[in-house]
């Protein structure tokens, strides 16, 4: 990475008494001022990461400190927390509420057919049985990144699943909470209204499955789906909520209040005990850590200023300035990143690679070298994962095809210091992975061969629809970005329903860059085929689907369009028609964030050779999106005490041209709030 420019903190900031001011170069305050409050307790899974105040006298300490609460901690396996059936929990309208702390992706479960698959969160029930009384009462959890809830009907036991819209990040505090007044959904993050949905129908209030708590339990007390974090001060009520009222008591720890029916504070001292009914907790592995900031109200707001995302600014002096909204004094910290050629990283495309597997044309060689080539070079290229677009091998009846393909393939899953489960990849179904060949064909061989079984567990496996593996999505992490890709079948047909899901995929996780995979999307002259068409129209409106990517066809072909302001880049590789089926020509897609750009080369690595016509290699325009304050290095460029307002840091020395990311933290004596990341480019 670039040598980071010289950093000089002007702070002109009002304090408790008189003004502050003064000059530093080492993020604390200057010497000879009054540093100002400790602060503690911020929310964390073990308790917060503490703000001593910087070098130099710390000045007074807060007076009240942190309650010490607890909340249980999950590792998203097998730690769960059982109720038992309690009917008394059973509701026809209720509102679910508790504060999480997400610390990965968890295990999902399915509440059923036409349902959701999630990480749980608070459920009576899951999918076991339609038009009795162990259908699903309820059930609340994290679906991708976003929340989602479901309950079956007395009527017919027919699922009326809702999904949100707002991502809940991973390792901070949150307040979650889903209400159901007997017509209408409503999802709320941190007391805001997500989503709201009319379903109109009866949740099965009479549900003899059990109560649980990072799970979801059946009618005999077997879990599935397992939530990763922390989670603290669980409620249940008998009635759907106001968001006036979720607000209200979101900060505190409430012992008792109008139709509640269920509470937990997790606080190791009542040892899980219902504080309001008598459903106490049995808890299973989970342990306890610190909890949630309650108590002590609202935490304080704070919003980026300036500049704003996606500002382009003038001159190498930038202030970055941030809006307080809270009782001061507030410490104030702010980080800062360039994007540079160290954030760049790869995604290898395999076009189809169904030559390579025809022993009888000894050609298996080329296959068995791009994948070695790709484990052998994921560091020199920063790998973060490999898209296959299908037709893996010719004649899908022929085991000896699919053994050439499984040991290519299996050179990708030996574990490594970087990836546990080995290099991530997704795969899709091409026509000559079907048996008999074409839409009609089945999939029964490829599911024995790359079927949910050789997926499932993997870090970056996130699903399939349906019972088999013919479409399915995986996640790649580059730095502190998510990539989801998404992998449909061969179908010219293309079904509505499956592109739903595919929708679904992307829609949950919405701070994702998306990429669609399918066998054939375009055709040769660079029009869309009849699949791909139907993908296209289907999905053009979903933001965060940048990238389609097929083969099928042999040749080299690309399109770009654009629906209201949204453009999707897709792109057909095949060179199976080539001597020699190609040569072993594989895709790099080169990914450069600071440069806002991906750049494809078509590569042989038998051959050592590279493509550099106009169709094979070339350069796209590319919003990569932002980094996760999570997963990727800030630098902490200024430690602001006893802030009132507005806080603001000189950031000097910034390079023309250059693109940075910053976000900023606040902290009072309990609450540790943080911004989302933000980006700028300086003028060149």
């Amino acid at each position: 990475m670039r040598t980071s420019p010289t950093l000089v903190f002007l702070l002109a900031l009002t304090a408790c008494s008189g003004e502050l001011t003064g000059v530093t170069r080492d993020g604390g305050p200057d010497p000879d001022t009054d540093a100002g409050p400790t602060v503690d307790g911020g929310p964390g899974v073990d308790g917060g990461p503490q703000v001593d105040g910087g070098p130099g006298d710390a000045g007074p300490t807060c007076e009240t400190t942190d309650p010490g609460s607890d909340a249980l901690r999950f590792d998203g396996l097998d730690d769960e927390v059982s109720m038992g059936p309690a009917p008394a929990l059973g509701l026809a309208e209720f509102t679910l509420e508790a504060w999480i702390y997400r610390e990965s992706g968890g295990t999902e479960a399915g509440t059923g057919s036409g349902g959701v698959r999630h990480v749980p969160l608070i459920a009576k029930g899951r999918g076991e049985h339609d038009g009795d009384n162990v259908d699903c009462n309820y059930a609340f959890g994290v679906n991708g990144d976003v929340l989602s809830a479901d309950f079956e009907d007395m009527a017919t036991g027919a699922n009326h699943p809702v999904v949100g819209r707002t991502a809940i990040p991973l390792q901070e505090w949150h307040h979650v909470a889903v209400t159901y007044d007997g017509t209408t959904w409503r999802l709320f993050v941190d007391g805001h209204l997500d989503v709201q949905k009319a379903v109109n129908a009866r949740p099965r209030a009479d549900s003899i499955q059990h109560f649980g708590i990072g799970t979801m339990y059946n009618s005999t007390g077997v879990s599935a789906g397992h939530f990763a974090g922390s989670i603290d001060e669980v409620r249940v009520f008998d009635h759907a909520r106001s968001e006036e009222e979720i607000v209200a008591a979101m900060f505190e720890t409430l012992e008792a209040a109008e139709g509640l029916v269920g509470r937990w504070s997790f606080d190791e001292v009542d040892g899980g005990a219902d504080s309001i009914g008598g459903a106490a907790a049995d808890i299973r592995g989970a342990t306890y850590v610190g909890g949630a900031t309650l108590g002590f109200g609202a935490a304080p707001g704070v919003t980026l200023d300036a500049p704003l995302d996606d500002a382009m600014v003038t001159g190498t002096d930038v202030e970055l300035s941030v809006q307080l909204d809270g009782p001061a004094p507030l410490v104030v910290d702010v980080y800062a990143r360039e994007v540079t050629t160290e954030d760049d990283f790869t995604i290898v495309v395999l076009p189809d690679t169904q030559i390579y597997t025809i022993p009888s044309r000894s050609l298996e060689n080329f296959y068995y070298d791009q994948t070695r080539w790709v484990v052998e070079h994921q560091a020199d290229y920063n790998i973060v994962g490999l898209i296959h677009n299908g037709d893996i091998i010719n004649n899908a009846d022929q085991r000896a095809q699919w053994v050439i393909a499984d040991r290519a393939m299996d050179r990708l899953d030996v574990p490594s210091p970087v990836f546990s489960d080995g290099i991530p990849y997704g795969v899709s179904v091409g026509n000559h992975d079907e048996f008999p060949r074409g839409d009609a064909g089945h999939t029964d061989y490829y599911n024995t061969w790359f079927g949910v079984d050789r997926f499932a567990g993997r870090f970056y496996y996130g699903g399939h629809y349906g019972s088999k593996n013919d479409q399915s999505w995986v996640t790649f992490q580059a730095g502190g970005r998510e990539i989801i890709v998404v992998n449909l079948d061969y179908d010219t047909t293309q079904d509505p329903a499956i592109l739903a899901w595919a929708r679904s995929i992307f829609e949950t996780h919405p701070d994702a860059f998306g990429i669609l995979n399918s066998h054939y999307i375009v055709t040769g002259a660079g029009n869309f085929g009849a699949q791909g068409r139907a993908i296209y129209d289907g999905l053009r409106d979903v933001p965060n689907l940048h990238l389609m990517t097929s083969g099928h066809i042999s040749n080299e072909a690309r399109r770009e369009d654009t629906f209201e302001g949204h453009t999707i880049h897709s792109m057909l590789a095949d060179y199976q028609g080539r001597d020699q089926g190609g040569g072993g020509t594989m895709r790099l897609w080169e990914f450069s964030p600071a440069n806002d750009e991906l750049t494809v080369r078509s590569y042989s690595p038998t051959h050592d050779r590279w493509e550099t016509d106009a169709n094979s290699e070339f350069t796209l325009p590319l919003d990569l999106g932002r980094t996760s304050n999570v997963g990727a290095t800030f630098e902490n460029v200024g430690h602001i005490e006893r802030a009132m307002d507005i806080a603001s840091v000189s950031f000097t020395g910034a390079t023309p041209g250059a693109l940075y990311e910053w976000y900023a933290e606040i902290s009072d004596c309990h609450h540790r709030i943080r911004t989302p990341v933000a980006q700028f480019r300086v003028t060149p």
